[in-house]
């Protein structure tokens, strides 16, 4: 099976692209850092669920866990904000240039 950039699925993309497009729609309506603290809201509640009904790791503590989902939080924020700089970059200078 083809894999993106750092061996992610296409398949685990698309399933991210799906909550980021429910994400912008609600930006109709709602403060971007609001859809974010939403997302970030249900992230964590769902991973709760997760943890709790695990059953693979049943001796993890709720310690660990928790600086597992930080530490990969930030390695993906990390790598989205590298990801998306040089486009955000590129759209500014394309709108001052036009303007």
């Amino acid at each position: 099976m083809p894999e993106t950039r750092h061996g992610i699925p296409p398949e685990f993309l698309d399933a991210a692209d799906e909550f980021v497009q429910l994400a912008n729609r609600m930006t109709d309506t709602r403060a971007r850092e609001w859809v974010g603290a939403a997302m970030m809201y249900a992230t964590a509640r769902f991973n709760a669920f997760v943890w709790l009904t695990r059953e693979d790791k049943p001796a993890q503590t709720l310690d660990d866990a928790a600086a597992y989902y930080r530490a990969e939080y930030e390695k993906m924020l990390r790598d989205n904000v590298d990801e998306l700089m040089p486009h955000y970059r590129d759209a500014v200078a394309s709108r001052r240039g036009t303007q």
